[in-house]
């Protein structure tokens, strides 16, 4: 399947604007402390700020703390072919962690933005969506109303529901919206687990848990990216500093659970999608989690041969209900849900909730933009969050020029699209974001393999990973 030529895109309207608050979401007071949300020194430029140029496709107004790379949102312009993209960066040279509280308190930059999305409008509303739902992002979207002619569509959920967020978000209490859309899905069932509250004794109630569950993986109550959790496979495997996996002074609850095995036994899937008002997932997609160390997420694969088909079906089924489920108590926006398949008996265990945009979901929006919908069953396609570059490379430029040299840039190569996703981090941590999609089963994955093998030459290690 070729992809969507750039001339047959829609009329060039911007229809939707995207606020790319991924720091406003990650300070939240549920996620401080999560290292993968940490606040660059000095108000500097976090590298996943740069994903929300391919959220949602085309015709659309890309926010951000700091200024993008110019070439690369050109480069990123074309191979995607979008018609209409404009990026727009804060004023401040050092702006705050809050994007959407930063931006409602400049007045000329929210009325220069107003007057931007104003611009012929015409009788088209303006979607607006964001990585997360915040109290800031609600209360900005409040003040465009105010100020635009236009008709808002505001994709994420109301700020009346926001309490609900954090039990979405966390390991013990999103187990209360699995186990209410059980119900007519025999394929899925719960894990089996303990909550350990707040203060109790860890090591007590793992020893205790150990003969009911067998081996079990505890985890902490909000995290990301398969961090702070350990597998405990037995009762004399039970060190004195049973918390050694936990951030230094942490004190929330903690899930003791049912460990279902290594990647041989299960396979980790995600499910994701935008939960629309009317209660449903809109471009639902399912990828396999790609796993350094069988725990830490570094990246998903998606489309042909990447999960089994019967995997595919039930996660669907499943991830409509849970979605009907959470959407009923207000919740709006990105929806990402992790599951467990069991290839053994076919049963499918949701995991978690990831209220917010993810490498999955950009991935699958990517797609989308190339090829339209049904892509996964044409192609196949593979992104890594952090793929090590070899030091001399420290400008977009560059890197670039490198590509371009093999040939693995853009739609240089027949039957592929190699897209440098996030590259704000090139020149800090000589890492990039970097996905492939190829017109073939497994030709996305080779290239990927050659790309990293090149760009990092010797100097890599697999410790640039973790």
């Amino acid at each position: 399947m070729d992809p969507i030529p750039p001339d047959v895109i829609a009329e060039p309207r911007p229809e939707r604007l995207v606020l790319s608050n991924i720091l406003e979401w990650g300070i939240q007071p549920e996620r401080q402390g999560l290292p993968e949300f940490r606040p660059p020194a000095d108000s500097g430029q976090f590298a996943a700020e740069d994903m929300a140029l391919y959220w949602s496709g085309d015709r659309k107004v890309v926010v951000t703390r700091h200024a993008m790379n110019a070439l690369h949102i050109e480069d990123s312009q074309q191979i995607l072919g979008y018609e209409n993209l404009s990026c727009i960066a804060l004023r401040a040279e050092h702006p705050g962690n809050s994007l959407c509280a930063d931006l409602a308190a400049d007045e000329q930059a929210l009325a220069d933005l107003v007057e931007a999305l104003d611009a012929d409008p015409g009788d088209v509303p303006l979607s607006v969506e964001a990585y997360g739902s915040t109290h800031e992002y609600a209360r900005l979207i409040a003040s465009i109303r105010e100020r635009s002619k236009r008709v808002i569509d505001d994709q994420m959920t109301e700020e009346r529901y926001l309490e609900f967020l954090p039990s979405l978000d966390s390991k013990v209490q999103v187990r209360d919206f699995f186990s209410a859309a059980l119900h007519g899905h025999g394929t899925m069932r719960l894990t089996r687990a303990f909550t350990a509250r707040r203060g109790s004794d860890l090591l007590k109630y793992v020893q205790c848990a150990l003969p009911v569950l067998g081996r079990v993986i505890v985890k902490a109550d909000f995290a990301a990216g398969g961090r702070n959790m350990a597998v405990i496979e037995s009762a004399e495997s039970l060190g004195d500093d049973i918390t050694s996996f936990l951030p230094a002074g942490y004190d929330e609850d903690l899930l003791v659970e049912e460990y279902l095995g290594s990647e041989k036994d299960v396979v980790a899937v995600g499910y994701n999608g935008m939960l629309r008002r009317d209660g449903e997932v809109a471009t639902p997609s399912v990828g396999r989690h790609v796993l350094y160390a069988g725990k830490v997420y570094i990246g998903t694969s998606q489309g042909l041969g990447a999960v089994p088909p019967d995997c595919t079906e039930k996660v669907h089924r499943a991830g409509q209900a849970i979605g009907r489920v959470v959407a009923s108590f207000g919740y709006r926006g990105p929806l990402n849900i992790d599951f467990l398949y069991r290839e053994s008996d076919g049963t499918i265990f949701p995991i978690e909730i990831n209220p917010r945009r993810t490498v999955t979901g950009s991935l699958a929006d990517i797609c989308i933009q190339l090829f339209g919908q049904g892509w996964d069953k044409t192609v196949s396609a593979v992104a890594r969050r952090r793929v090590p570059v070899h030091p001399s490379i420290t400008k977009y430029s560059d890197l670039r020029d490198s590509l371009l040299r093999k040939g693995l840039f853009g739609r240089e190569t027949k039957g592929l699209v190699v897209l440098p996703y996030m590259v704000s981090s090139l020149a800090p941590s000589s890492i990039i974001g970097l996905a492939v999609v190829g017109t073939e089963e497994g030709s996305a994955q080779a290239a990927l393999d050659e790309i990293t093998h090149y760009l990092a030459h010797e100097a890599t290690s697999l410790g640039c990973l973790t």
